[in-house]
């Protein structure tokens, strides 16, 4: 159920090279809550009117090192908003609503779980790791990013996952490539797979695009713009497939998980 709640920063974490883990306290939440719902976070006291979206990266439970009775969310500082938000110290106050949006659900089949993400686009996925390992599941994960420098909680996934496989623009880590190059192979190989991915829109599209032409389910995070986070704004809307139409869906309300198949890109 959507609260609107004012919460603390318990912790700040700088992971380095522009990426944080902002830790603070669950009013209560994070029992119910879905990994890639997402809340729409702002700071009081300053003259960044709206609030942000951001995925919810952990839930209690998911990181073995965070304080008891806190979500986490990770982020990237591109702008004033995260700008501010890396600033915070302990104490310091949040605005919260949420959560929001529709999150990663597991089917009850055999197949093999793959997680494609790209850059901060991993956000969603340690709470997705804890939930899966919670129910006897396994997954292994695609990481790209546009360099080294944009892959964080790296040591992370590759402690929780069966194997990261790591591309990058630049070659500065993995294999120099997009996600697209091991997710072909992967597909190639015509084994029984379900893809979950979150990250940039043009890797969603061509990740969609792979999918879909293999038959392979894959569930997407998509990230859009947003103004409310709960439907009214209207700023979110993406194109989607329904009884062969194409008409519009807002990602804060009918996403952020949309099947690939759904899409109309």
């Amino acid at each position: 159920m959507m609260s609107d709640f004012a919460t603390t920063v318990v912790r700040n974490v700088d992971l380095g090279r522009g990426s944080f883990l902002i830790e603070f306290e669950d009013p209560g939440l994070g029992a119910a809550m879905r990994p890639a719902q997402f809340f729409m976070i702002g700071i009081p006291g300053n003259d960044v009117l709206l609030r942000r979206p951001f995925s919810v990266c952990g839930l209690p439970g998911t990181f073995d090192d965070a304080t008891p009775g806190t979500l986490q969310v990770l982020y990237r500082v591109y702008g004033r908003a995260t700008s501010l938000l890396a600033s915070l110290k302990r104490g310091a106050r949040l605005d919260v609503l949420g959560p929001l949006g529709r999150g990663f659900e597991l089917r009850g089949d055999d197949a093999e779980i793959v997680l494609v993400a790209g850059g901060i686009g991993s956000a969603p996925f340690p709470a997705f790791l804890k939930e899966l390992a919670r129910r006897g599941r396994k997954a292994s994960m695609i990481y790209g990013a546009r360099s080294a420098a944009e892959l964080p909680l790296l040591d992370w996934f590759e402690e929780h996952t069966e194997r990261v496989t790591v591309t990058t623009d630049d070659g500065s880590a993995g294999t120099k490539g997009l996600v697209t190059l091991p997710l072909t192979s992967i597909l190639g190989d015509k084994r029984k797979v379900h893809l979950y991915a979150c990250g940039p829109n043009p890797m969603l599209k061509a990740v969609a695009r792979l999918a879909v032409e293999a038959g392979v389910p894959c569930d997407l995070s998509l990230e859009a713009p947003m103004a409310c986070g709960f439907g009214v704004c209207l700023g979110c809307v993406v194109p989607v497939k329904v009884d062969g139409e194409t008409r519009y869906e807002r990602v804060c309300v009918e996403g952020p998980v949309v099947p690939a198949s759904r899409m109309a890109w």
